[in-house]
């Protein structure tokens, strides 16, 4: 099958080298409508970025790439762009993830090192960089998905109407604790590790909101579940470097109120992937996101009703 982008796309390369002396190879896909090509030329490697104008805005792309770079954050420099076609010729940060990296001697230390990460990026002076909120609006739409993409799958559920007064109360929780610069996709599959430094990607759709937020992305990743116990370890330990004013316990609150927002989302997202773009992998984490969801309703009285939608 003819595939009209990637012919674009070397094209494009080809008259920004001089010459079509490289090879062009899939370096990996997105949940977005983005692709990844990895460009070998000359013993130097670089990544290609195919995001169709129509569908992906490279402009926010560009603007946080720079922002990171500008506040010390590991991120792909662009060498490269074309906003007309969406293509994007960046930095490459190799192929080690995150996840990728981790193994059973280094697991807690590196997980510290992206707390660190973190705690940088939320420093990040967001004013007058038209960055939007995460903002009552966004929270609730995202948690609306739920019942749009997910919820419609079970059958003999109780009203929708029922998780009103829960979605406002998460939103609530996430607008009510510090502010800061997130990236929204903080997890183990975009980040990078490079000569033991942290590099992160997919960082396009930053927004102001929760200091948890990437947090929860971190710690109750959907595509890698840590045990109680090292959560408790890097919770503690975030709140400790991040000099966080809340007792740990109202802290820890903040914490699991904002990560079941983000997964009450994310099984949306996950159902809909596969529906409606035929992405049928991430139906393979639904379960560990269910088993998130399923441990907040325990753990606090006033979700116990998610336990019957689920």
């Amino acid at each position: 099958m003819t595939d009209l982008r990637l012919d674009l796309l070397t094209d494009w390369l080809a008259h920004f080298f001089g010459d079509e002396n490289f090879v062009i190879t899939s370096a990996s896909d997105d949940a977005s409508f983005r692709r990844y090509f990895r460009i070998e030329r000359n013993n130097a490697t670089f990544i290609a970025m195919d995001a169709p104008p129509e569908k992906e805005n490279s402009d926010t792309f560009i603007k946080i790439a720079t922002l990171l770079n500008a506040n010390n954050i590991y991120a792909p420099k662009i060498i490269e762009t074309d906003l007309v076609q969406g293509f994007l010729l960046l930095e490459d940060l190799g192929n080690v993830t995150f996840l990728q990296a981790l193994n059973e001697n280094n697991r807690i230390n590196l997980y510290k090192k992206a707390i660190n990460e973190l705690i940088k990026i939320q420093k990040i002076d967001y004013q007058n960089k038209d960055l939007p909120l995460y903002d009552n609006v966004l929270l609730t739409n995202e948690m609306q998905l739920l019942i749009d993409w997910y919820l419609p799958q079970k059958k003999a559920n109780p009203s929708p109407l029922l998780l009103t007064d829960i979605f406002q109360l998460l939103s609530d929780n996430a607008q009510n604790s510090p502010q800061v610069f997130v990236h929204r996709d903080y997890h183990a599959r975009n980040l990078m590790v490079i000569k033991e430094k942290i590099a992160v990607i997919d960082f396009q759709d930053a927004v102001i909101g929760s200091n948890t937020y990437d947090l929860c992305s971190l710690l109750k990743d959907a595509y890698l579940e840590l045990s109680t116990d090292e959560i408790q370890i890097l919770l503690r330990y975030y709140h400790t470097q991040a000099h966080i004013k809340l007792n740990f316990s109202q802290f820890e609150k903040q914490f699991d109120l904002m990560g079941l927002q983000r997964h009450l989302k994310i099984l949306g997202i996950f159902k809909r992937l596969s529906m409606r773009d035929d992405k049928h992998q991430y139906l393979n984490n639904i379960p560990l996101v269910k088993k998130y969801v399923l441990q907040i309703a325990d753990k606090y009285p006033e979700f116990a009703i998610l336990k019957v939608f689920l």
